[in-house]
């Protein structure tokens, strides 16, 4: 979500601090992996933003496996973040990617 954090600020007692901020309800979605090259040892991150308000499906996180195989010669290791999408999408266990 793109809505502001709340945060305490110091200020003097009896003072509170007024922060201007604008009201979005929109959201960013992404799917993203860190990736490690065994040869070189450096870090990289490859990512996918998907459309403006959508989340993310289990098509949509085949798709990017597809083209992380792509990108990524030898063997993978995925570490899934235990969210829904990953241990329910009968897509994403079906997949042979």
């Amino acid at each position: 979500m793109l809505t502001p954090t709340v945060r305490r600020t110091l200020a003097s007692r009896g003072q509170t601090p007024i922060l201007k901020s604008w009201v979005r309800h929109d959201r960013i979605s992404a799917i993203s992996a860190v990736t490690v090259s065994p040869k070189r040892r450096r870090l990289g991150l490859d990512f996918r933003l998907l459309p403006d308000d959508a989340n993310a499906h289990g098509e949509d996180t085949v798709d990017f496996l597809r083209q992380l195989r792509r990108h990524i010669p030898g063997p993978m290791t995925i570490l899934w973040d235990r969210g829904n999408i990953h241990d329910r999408s009968k897509v994403v266990r079906a997949s042979p990617v």
